[in-house]
């Protein structure tokens, strides 16, 4: 019997308190090229956003940028360090996978290699396989374009008014607004639990802004 509402998940920042790990690899390779980015330069290039958005970013406003093979093969070494030594799940989250009111998918900026590598470090195999997972390289345009969110309901047979996305980034709501399915924007995260960005959620268009994936939960039921 098929669900009526489907879930879908960010990973980063949302199943794993991870999106800081992989902002600051990013942070860290590009200054040693030399390019040392502010927080808001970071927000707008890097967090949130699939590997080849941020080059796309990058690349058309420091044309001499050059990322090249052996830069993404010293991000990809260290994100393998980090998934095996800092990645964890985040706390009560297991409680809405299991909840069979709900079909769940994940849609994340991230490769699928990477997303693997992070579904079987949390053991969370049972709820995400190969035909609830999509990444930013299965569409033309990463977030915040609309494109993978209306992609994975698409795949996951859901209208976008049936679905409910769960995000933590700002180019994450964006991409959930253009989609016109309702966002509830976690703040739970590393370096997201402020006023502050508690009110660029808002501004963005999230329909609603919590700390706990409880409360997640219970907004989730709502939509029943």
């Amino acid at each position: 019997m098929k669900q009526e509402k489907l879930i879908i998940w960010d990973f980063d920042g949302v199943i794993a308190d991870s999106e800081y790990l992989w902002v600051n690899n990013w942070v860290d390779g590009l200054c040693k090229l030399g390019i040392k980015l502010d927080e808001q330069q970071v927000e707008f290039y890097i967090r949130g956003k699939a590997d080849k958005t941020k080059i796309e970013l990058l690349q058309k406003d420091y044309p001499n940028l050059v990322i090249d093979d052996n830069f993404m093969q010293s991000l990809k070494e260290n994100e393998i360090r980090l998934i095996n030594s800092d990645l964890k799940i985040t706390p009560d989250i297991e409680q809405i996978f299991r909840d069979n009111n709900f079909a769940h998918c994940i849609a994340t900026g991230s490769n699928e290699m990477k997303n693997l590598l992070k579904v079987q470090k949390l053991k969370l195999e049972k709820y995400f396989k190969n035909d609830n997972m999509f990444t930013a390289y299965d569409v033309e345009h990463g977030k915040p374009a609309p494109d993978l969110f209306l992609y994975a309901a698409k795949k996951m047979g859901f209208l976008p008014q049936e679905c409910v996305i769960v995000e933590d980034s700002l180019a994450g709501i964006r991409a959930g607004v253009a989609a016109e399915i309702p966002v509830i924007a976690y703040i739970g995260a590393t370096g997201n639990n402020s006023p502050e960005y508690a009110a660029k959620c808002a501004d963005l268009g999230a329909s609603f802004i919590v700390q706990t994936m409880p409360e997640v939960h219970n907004i989730l039921k709502k939509f029943l």
